[in-house]
């Protein structure tokens, strides 16, 4: 921890608005996690159909990646990290919108570009902003955005849909997103 102490106020800045923001984005996705298959469900999904539609979200992962990559590469690492918050935080809301099972599959694969343009930028802008002699240990630090987020996003999720029902839930995610994005 000390070699965070040690960086320039700039560098220590960006650092810490990426954490922050790499916090809420999983917590954003995680939180749907407990709460999307029983939605899904009392929509009259079948199980296989749940499993397509939860499925879909690494469809849409594997389909982006690539571009996000190069696009990461030749337009600016920002503007991935900005296209993969703003889905997360548009893709929530579309959930409530749909009570199609097909819809739901195709919100899903759109919900996995924000995985594969956000993880992409992120962990760019990380090395790109971390000096080279600490690279390795801030990268550490940083990617405890993920477990950190994935822990508290299914938390918070479930006690929501458990306390208020699925629509707070899908709403929160959002606002993750979008207080993300600000």
């Amino acid at each position: 921890m000390n070699t965070i102490a040690t960086l320039n106020p700039q560098t220590r800045r960006n650092l810490g608005i990426l954490f922050t923001m790499g916090l809420l984005f999983w917590a954003s996705l995680a939180s749907l996690l407990p709460t999307l298959p029983p939605y899904v469900k009392s929509l009259g999904a079948s199980n296989q159909q749940l499993g397509i539609v939860m499925g879909s979200f690494a469809i849409g992962l594997l389909l982006f990646r690539p571009q996000m990559g190069r696009l990461a590469d030749s337009r600016g690492r920002k503007i991935v990290l900005l296209i993969g918050i703003t889905v997360a935080a548009i893709a929530p809301i579309l959930h409530l919108l749909t009570q199609s099972i097909s819809v739901l599959m195709v919100i899903r694969v759109f919900h996995g570009l924000s995985i594969a343009a956000f993880t992409t930028a992120y962990n760019a802008l990380v090395v790109d902003v971390s000096p080279p002699q600490n690279r390795g240990e801030l990268i550490g630090y940083m990617s405890l955005v993920n477990p950190i987020g994935m822990a508290l996003g299914p938390a918070i999720g479930g006690y929501l849909q458990e306390w208020k029902g699925s629509t707070p839930v899908f709403v929160l995610a959002s606002c993750l997103g979008v207080v993300s994005l600000i």
